[in-house]
């Protein structure tokens, strides 16, 4: 699976960082899908499709990057959308001997991963899987702003737009129609966590959250958000 997965991915230049950088997610995701599918009790089968998922999610972003050198979704092409295009439109997912019982799994968990909230209608495994990979791609997100530092969090001297900090406290996601500046967009990071379904992921969510608040600029203006972040996850740990 990982060796026609990375000949899928070399049709394209590795020596492009958007390239790179989309590889190396999707290979860490897939081993955090795997990780938490054992932690969370998975049957071997669902263990086996959470790894597909994982390497999976996000085959749209290659051609997203080449199309329009941007990963940009609401400029350019949704990319979940995007992937399940060439796996299942055009029949990529051929490549990868997986039984097609499983397609219908796949294809909408790859859809839903990138979406404000998970659309309703879906089975049981339908939603096991999609809950699982909203979880795994925000971790190894957070574990990049946090360690690797490829996807930059830069916080200013501006205000919380208030429609961004409504959704805060509501404990929503931040819809990114709402984000306007740079700490509106830490905000959207720090709402991850009311959108992780997997409580057993927030040990690792909350160890990120303290790397990034550490490394602001800016801490007093989001101080606020990033105490009520803490707090909510310790009285869903403890």
């Amino acid at each position: 699976m990982l060796e026609e997965f990375n000949e899928y991915v070399s049709n394209y230049d590795m020596n492009n960082p958007k390239i790179k950088l989309k590889h190396d997610h999707s290979i860490r995701v897939m081993e955090l899908s795997l990780k938490y599918a054992r932690l969370l009790g998975f049957s071997e089968e669902n263990i086996n499709l959470a790894y597909i998922i994982g390497l999976l999610h996000d085959i749209g972003r290659f051609e997203q990057a080449i199309r329009y050198d941007s990963f940009d979704d609401l400029e350019t092409i949704d990319h979940a959308d995007l992937g399940c295009e060439i796996l299942f439109e055009e029949n990529v997912i051929k490549k990868f001997g997986i039984d097609e019982k499983y397609y219908e799994i796949i294809k909408k968990a790859i859809r839903n991963h990138n979406k404000h909230e998970i659309e309703l209608g879906l089975n049981k495994e339908e939603l096991l899987h999609s809950k699982l990979i909203r979880d795994t791609d925000k971790l190894d997100i957070l574990y990049n702003m946090a360690h690797l530092k490829q996807i930059k969090v830069v916080s200013t001297n501006e205000d919380i737009s208030p429609l961004v900090l409504e959704d805060f406290k509501n404990k929503r996601s931040v819809n990114n129609k709402n984000v306007r500046n740079s700490n509106d967009k830490i905000v959207r990071t720090f709402t991850f966590v009311f959108d992780i379904y997997n409580d057993i992921c927030l040990k690792e969510v909350k160890e990120y959250f303290k790397i990034i608040y550490e490394n602001l600029e800016y801490k007093e203006k989001l101080k606020g958000v990033y105490d009520m972040v803490i707090d909510y996850i310790e009285e869903k740990i403890y």
